[in-house]
């Protein structure tokens, strides 16, 4: 009896520091994934931060794309204005630098790297909110095709469909550009025309643009230029009011990290 007595206790006290021993193992593994999911947190906020500063440098520069648009609908609205008046391309000493500045683009970039790299890291999966990360993904193949579409836009009917023409009869070298295009550039950096003093010059551009097959190409080519811009600009405030409800949502979930 004593020994069963002896081995009923020991029995129990192996139990128990079997217990406990499983017990310390639960709490170190708990313990482990907390640090682990705070670490993931932590990265979270890293890149909330970072996407958050990537979107507002993108509604900066999509500002910058919708101005310059408006220049380009602007000036083309008011060629075509002058056209009608003037039954052609006559009185154009205010005109041809607005013309002038049909022969520019500006180029579209995609200024949210930390999405790309999160993408392409498959570090997406850390944003906790599902709906902001379906949102971001949206967003990055969005983004992507409209950077592809008005790049190749920009090389294929801008380039090489209408500039020329613009530079070849628009009386670049005589007027150069308007001065609201002149400061646009100057806002990013040092620009200015070189302008030829000839007014034989000015004499032969007027009658070179008025013969009949060259009135109808430019005239045509202004109002094409006129579209594209329309058509631009709409894709860039499309993506610009996306990129405010992305940014709106990002703000909200930093918020929430702080509590």
């Amino acid at each position: 009896m004593l020994t069963e007595n002896k081995f009923s206790k020991y029995l129990i006290y192996a139990i128990g520091e079997i217990i406990l021993v499983v017990i310390g193992i639960l709490i170190a593994l708990q313990i482990n994934n907390w640090n682990e999911n705070q670490k993931l947190r932590n990265q979270e906020i890293i890149y909330l931060n970072n996407l958050r500063d990537d979107l507002n440098t993108q509604i900066n520069m999509l500002d910058v794309y919708i101005d310059y648009e408006n220049i380009i609908i602007d000036h083309s609205n008011d060629i075509i204005e002058h056209y009608e008046l003037n039954k052609g391309f006559n009185n154009m000493d205010s005109i041809f630098p607005k013309l002038n500045d049909l022969s520019t683009r500006w180029t579209f970039s995609n200024a949210n790297t930390t999405l790309s790299q999160m993408l392409n890291s498959n570090q997406i999966n850390i944003i906790q909110n599902i709906k902001l990360k379906e949102e971001l993904i949206a967003f990055n193949q969005q983004i992507e095709l409209f950077t592809k579409n008005t790049n190749i836009n920009n090389t294929n009917l801008i380039d090489n469909l209408t500039t020329q023409t613009f530079i070849d009869i628009g009386g670049f070298a005589s007027y150069g550009n308007s001065d609201k295009m002149v400061q646009k550039f100057n806002d990013f950096y040092p620009f200015q025309n070189k302008i030829i003093n000839d007014n034989e010059l000015k004499n032969i551009i007027i009658q070179v643009i008025n013969e009949p097959i060259n009135k109808l190409e430019l005239i045509n080519k202004v109002a094409y230029r006129n579209t594209l811009s329309t058509l631009q600009k709409s894709g860039n405030e499309s993506l610009r009011l996306k990129s405010e409800q992305i940014l709106n949502m990002i703000k909200k979930e930093i918020e929430l990290h702080k509590k």
